[in-house]
């Protein structure tokens, strides 16, 4: 107890804001050891997606203390690794609680050491960054967001020169600078950075990939209190369609999040109003972006009933749009198509037969942000790169406009989005996806579990036979190790996945058919899915 009380008092000699300060030292009068060992739990890990937390005072939440930290620790691996030149580092930020304080703090910290710092216009989308860092030819990009976390948290997300989140081992490398950092008031702070606007060449872009030339449709749209209106307006002028009516509540930028339980698309009743809106207007088609307008949702009428596609789903329908365009255009298309492994198989098959190739990565948009073939990257939790050559990160606002041009295209045809997903499955077999997650009372219960499938393996799971378990951590498919197992059946896959700081585990079910008759299949398919989700259920909270 008494070292919790050493460690926090030096956080709070150091501490250069004074209203973490405060805190810390009203905890310490008071002698509250249960919260200040929460708030000194231990350095926040620094890994290949930045920081996150929630924000508060301590080591272990996110706060300008930890801020300035981190940012020296950038900003002395970018002047190592760049020695001959003055590096580049580009800033933006979304309006989360104390985003635009953090923002300025990157600005100032790297500023002092000697970086050229280019600070974007405040409450952006995060696509906007990464979209600057290989506009402006930077060496890295710093994006103060959490992304759809809770209100409450919020996060430090680092992309390299490419404009891709980083991999190791340079979050490690950056990390290595940051434990050796000086204390936070000790590091200087400069003032009169660069600011640029790139908005307008970003705008200018979309408007490149996406054209009104097939008409006019409804969209009802949300930012979901996040910062994507303002650039999803601007994209829809100038790629010449009208303007999408939008929930009203959740039009402005708001921290809280009143009006959702959880700022994620996803999540239920999340898009409750966006549907309520959608059937209001009579709209085409809904689309929802979360917080940082990073992904993308879209909700349907399917025969009067509204339904969100799932990520796999969506992730279908841009591949055979893109396919689609191609062919439209006269203009052939090369290059490769890519889902995480934890994503449906489908899509690299579709690349395959189309002729294009069609390949895996682990969980992650940063790893395909590597890919130097790349021309379209999805992973099933509602995230979409489509325009590689320009922004190697997910794009919500790209995904949005690609989604308005389809449904323009649609109509133009007479047809639904339905249609296109049973031509999908007609071509290449059914692929149905559901994800699944256990909660234990430990994060040791779910990695033990995991472990258990790896020395245990199954060898059925209700009337399917296991044909295989690969342990992710030895590199499955030429992949990096990973945590997680696979299991193969016939025609059907699952992924297992323990959370690293949760005592969560998450499964990723996929059902396949051969290519026949689309409704005997489907039916098949979802039965069988039906089945494996029963089925994976009871083995891991029961047997498990």
């Amino acid at each position: 107890m008494n070292d919790i009380l050493k460690i926090a008092q030096d956080w709070a000699n150091h501490d250069p804001d004074k209203n973490t300060a405060t805190e810390i030292n009203r905890l310490i009068s008071e002698n509250n050891i249960e919260k200040l060992s929460e708030l000194f739990a231990g350095n926040l890990e620094f890994g290949t997606a930045g920081l996150r937390a929630e924000v508060g005072p301590g080591q272990s939440r996110m706060n300008r203390a930890v801020v300035i930290k981190a940012t020296y620790g950038l900003a002395q691996y970018l002047l190592n690794r760049f020695p001959n030149k003055k590096p580049k580092l580009i800033v933006g930020n979304d309006a989360r609680n104390m985003s635009d304080e953090f923002a300025q703090d990157v600005c100032a910290v790297a500023t002092a050491l000697g970086l050229e710092v280019l600070r974007l216009p405040g409450e952006l989308p995060t696509p906007v960054l990464a979209f600057a860092v290989r506009n402006l030819n930077a060496d890295a990009g710093v994006m103060i967001t959490a992304s759809h976390n809770p209100p409450n948290d919020n996060g430090y997300k680092v992309y390299d020169e490419l404009g891709a989140g980083i991999i190791s081992p340079m979050d490690k490398e950056i990390s290595k600078f940051i434990d050796s950092s000086p204390k936070p008031n000790e590091i200087e702070l400069a003032k009169n950075w660069g600011k640029v606007d790139i908005t307008d060449q970003y705008h200018e872009r979309i408007s490149q990939l996406v054209s009104n030339k097939y008409g006019q449709i409804k969209v009802a749209y949300t930012p979901m209190h996040g910062v994507g209106l303002n650039t999803f307006n601007a994209s829809m002028k100038i790629c010449g369609f009208d303007p999408a009516f939008v929930v009203p509540t959740q039009a402005k930028p708001d921290p809280a999040f009143p009006t959702v339980a959880f700022p994620n698309p996803e999540e239920p009743g999340a898009i409750d109003q966006l549907i309520a809106l959608a059937k209001e207007v009579s709209a085409d088609v809904a689309i929802a972006n979360d917080p940082d307008a990073d992904r993308c949702a879209i909700a349907i009428n399917s025969n009067e009933n509204w339904r969100m596609l799932s990520g796999d789903e969506l992730g279908f329908i841009f591949a055979w749009w893109l396919i689609k365009k191609s062919e439209l255009n006269n203009r052939k298309l090369s290059g490769l198509m890519a889902a995480s492994i934890v994503s449906s198989s489908l899509v690299p098959k579709m690349a395959k037969v189309k002729g294009l190739e069609g390949g895996t990565t682990l969980t992650g948009m940063k790893w395909m942000g590597h890919l130097d073939n790349l021309i379209f990257g999805y992973e099933e939790a509602i995230g979409y790169c489509l325009d590689p050559e320009f922004v190697r990160d997910k794009d919500g606002i790209s995904a949005a406009l690609l989604i308005v041009e389809l449904f323009s295209y649609l109509k133009s045809e007479n047809l639904n989005i339905e249609h296109i997903l049973d031509e999908i499955y007609a071509t290449y077999g059914v692929h149905l996806t559901k994800q699944l997650s256990f909660r234990f009372d430990s994060v040791q219960k779910a990695k033990d579990i995991t472990s258990k499938l790896i020395s245990s393996p199954l060898k059925n799971i209700g009337d399917l036979t296991v044909l295989k378990t690969d342990d992710m951590a030895q590199g499955i498919d030429n992949l990096p190790s990973a945590t997680g197992v696979r299991i193969t059946l016939n025609q059907a896959r699952i992924i297992v996945r323990p959370s690293g700081t949760e005592p969560k585990l998450k499964c990723y079910l996929e059902v396949t058919t051969e290519i026949g008759e689309i409704a005997v299949n489907k039916a098949q398919a979802l039965k069988q899915l039906e089945s494996l989700t029963k089925n994976v259920h009871e083995i891991l909270t029961t047997i498990y």
